[in-house]
């Protein structure tokens, strides 16, 4: 089985002043318009619907909440089947490239 390559989600004008509320300056490019996702994340790392935030609050780490579109891409892309609202990005995720910021 082909090994499955990176998917690129175009984010939403909220979606981005997220992301700069959370990351340092130099960890974000200057022209931000997408994010880069690794099909080898773990699932636990998909933010479930009523799923209690403390249980996946680590320091540094935030999650990216995503749009109806964004969701239906991803399920469709990685065969996610519970009903996902977002994705937990960690400062180890940012670090191996299993997420990145273009």
């Amino acid at each position: 089985m082909p090994e499955k390559k990176m998917i690129a989600l175009y984010l939403a004008g909220w979606q981005k002043r997220m992301i700069r509320d959370h990351l340092k300056i130099a960890q974000i490019p200057e022209r931000l318009s997408r994010i880069m996702i690794s099909p080898r994340i773990p699932k636990k790392e998909w933010v479930m619907y009523r799923q209690p935030i403390f249980e996946q609050m680590r320091a540094g780490a935030w999650d990216l909440y995503l749009t109806d579109e964004q969701i239906d891409f991803v399920a469709d892309e990685f065969g996610v089947e519970a009903k996902i609202s977002a994705l937990h990005i960690s400062p180890e995720m940012l670090e191996t490239g299993a997420v990145a910021f273009v």
